[in-house]
């Protein structure tokens, strides 16, 4: 596990692809007791993927009732990145912002940034 202060003010990417919604929630329940979801400032959660048990509309807590009520956390769902078709690559350890009410998230710093050479190459 990396140390609880990578997490502070991180964005969580999270998808699922095949298991029970069940699994889910215990993944997330793991990462809240062991405080990982009091540090982050959002989530953006990927469209699930031959999830089984979402049938019932009770069936499974919502991600609002894992992430502690009493911090405000915005939550951008279905979104098309990891194994969805189509994929959106999304670089891990830059800056974003993420904002829930415009369901948009915009990336606050280059992903790519341009290798030095010294010397020729070849």
């Amino acid at each position: 596990m990396l140390p609880l202060e990578y997490f502070d003010g991180a964005v969580l990417l999270w998808e699922e692809m095949g298991g029970l919604a069940s699994y889910a929630w215990s993944y997330l329940h793991v990462l809240r007791h062991c405080g990982n979801l009091d540090r982050i400032s959002g989530i953006v959660v990927g469209v699930p993927h031959a999830i089984g048990g979402l049938e019932a509309p009770d069936a499974s807590p919502t991600l609002r009732e894992i992430v502690p009520g009493d911090r405000y956390i915005p939550v951008l769902g279905n979104v098309e990145f990891g194994r969805a078709d189509p994929n959106l690559p999304l670089p891990v350890g830059i800056r974003v912002g993420l904002d829930a009410q415009h369901l948009t998230l915009s990336l606050l710093e280059p992903a790519v940034r341009p290798n030095a050479v010294t010397g020729p190459v070849g």
